[in-house]
């Protein structure tokens, strides 16, 4: 069985010819820490040379702005993801240089409140590992309310179309959900839509590649479905809600990609970035 580990016992017949192929199932190394010396920087990756620097198989680079290691990858809808939470915490101010912002930003530092006007940041949990889906860290990373997540553009309690600006690196961005959306598509690419649990064989790709952590969501003060759930930011306006946003959500059995998932963008979620 090419799905299973153990041992196998075969008693030859006599007289006979007696031919046994047994084959086995390879998981993939897992993404262990390493030093972000001489390693390439996010910024510096672009369309034009992803396949370089970003192939089909984990790679570790760097983030310019807090020398913070990720792992990144070429997944099979074609696209370069981040396969880690960004960790970037409140403090740091973001450039048109470094940064996705149009005008510099500085992450807030000040105290949470459920707020829309204002941009909320807990990075308490930032290096936090917790169980998940992948190879990588499974950090929880910064829990950003939507103001921050994009980089003060978005903080308001009404209908928007979403972020052009956020606090991914230059050239990469918070991925799109909804219908068709980023999310959408890699799940479609790799059979996820069909796939009603994570231990389902459709699932294998993205659970060991994607590298989801569950890592809940930061509101009113504390953080909550910690190791339940997994929220993800995108940049796509909910249909349903003026005041949320889609996002990309799993437990620990099931993947839900429902275009009716969104959250309101005063609470706190962490931010996935893919190359643009």
């Amino acid at each position: 069985n090419a799905n299973s580990y153990g041992y196998y016992y075969y008693t030859p017949n006599a007289n006979v010819d007696n031919i046994i192929t047994i084959t086995g199932k390879t998981l993939p190394t897992e993404i262990t820490a390493t030093s972000g010396s001489n390693l390439t920087a996010m910024q510096s990756i672009n369309s034009s040379n992803a396949s370089t620097y970003c192939p089909s198989v984990p790679t570790a680079v760097k983030d310019n702005r807090d020398d913070s290691v990720y792992y990144i990858q070429t997944l099979a809808d074609g696209n370069c993801w981040m396969l880690e939470n960004l960790r970037l915490i409140g403090g740091t101010t973001l450039t048109s240089t470094d940064s996705n912002v149009e005008t510099d930003y500085t992450i807030p530092t000040n105290a949470w409140t459920d707020t829309y006007t204002a941009g909320r940041v807990n990075s308490d949990y930032n290096t936090t590992t917790v169980t998940g889906h992948g190879p990588g860290r499974n950090y929880v990373g910064t829990y950003y309310n939507y103001c921050a997540a994009s980089a003060g553009t978005v903080c308001t309690d009404v209908e928007t179309s979403g972020d052009t600006f956020n606090v991914c690196p230059v050239r990469w961005t918070i991925p799109s959900g909804g219908a068709d959306g980023q999310y959408e598509r890699l799940a479609a690419v790799l059979d996820l839509i069909n796939a009603s649990s994570l231990t389902d064989s459709s699932a294998t790709t993205y659970r060991y590649h994607l590298s989801i952590p569950l890592s809940g969501e930061f509101y009113s003060g504390h953080v909550g479905r910690l190791g339940t759930y997994g929220y993800f930011w995108s940049t796509t306006q909910s249909s349903s809600y003026a005041t949320s946003m889609y996002y990309l959500r799993i437990n620990p059995n099931t993947i839900d990609l429902s275009a009716n998932n969104n959250d309101v963008r005063n609470d706190g979620l962490p931010v996935r970035c893919v190359l643009q």
